[in-house]
């Protein structure tokens, strides 16, 4: 008797190594697909922020594109606008990337005009032949659609 419950307990402790495997095995996938990835791309902006100087365009987190003027510890004096009058300051964490605005006009290609559709009449046509509900509506206008408020006659 002594000796199946040995075995009993022997097997209960086996069994949770399987167990403690798949939950390493899970943690390491995981560290290895989302958070090492992410912290790789975390450092890489935190550098490219700290190496922004005076004279360089940078793209903001809202969208918004300009120019450094100045750098005074953590904060970007950074310039907006056309006249270039309107300098804000801007924390360095803000800056999204090191990118100057690409300001060409892009030139787009006019589409193929389509040859006008006659409203009234539709492409049932052969041949300028009218059907029946053709020349109905051509004779009495387009239909009304009645609502629910219009009155009945």
């Amino acid at each position: 008797m002594n000796f199946a419950l040995l075995t009993a307990a022997g097997g209960m402790g086996g069994s949770m190594l399987p167990l403690i495997l798949i939950y390493v095995a899970f943690f390491a996938i995981l560290y290895f697909v989302m958070i090492r990835p992410q912290r790789k791309q975390q450092k890489e902006t935190a550098k490219m922020q700290n190496e922004i100087t005076g004279g360089d365009w940078v793209l903001l987190n809202n969208g918004m594109y300009g120019k450094v003027v100045n750098v005074i510890n953590d904060n970007l004096m950074v310039e907006f606008g056309v006249n270039r009058g309107i300098i804000i300051p801007v924390r360095r964490d803000q800056i999204l990337a090191k990118k100057e605005p690409d300001l060409t006009q892009k030139i787009v290609e006019d589409a193929p005009e389509k040859a006008p559709s006659d409203a009234v009449i539709g492409d049932d046509l052969a041949e300028d032949k009218l059907d029946q509900y053709d020349q109905y509506l051509l004779e009495k206008g387009e239909k009304k659609k009645k609502g629910l408020f219009s009155k009945k006659d």
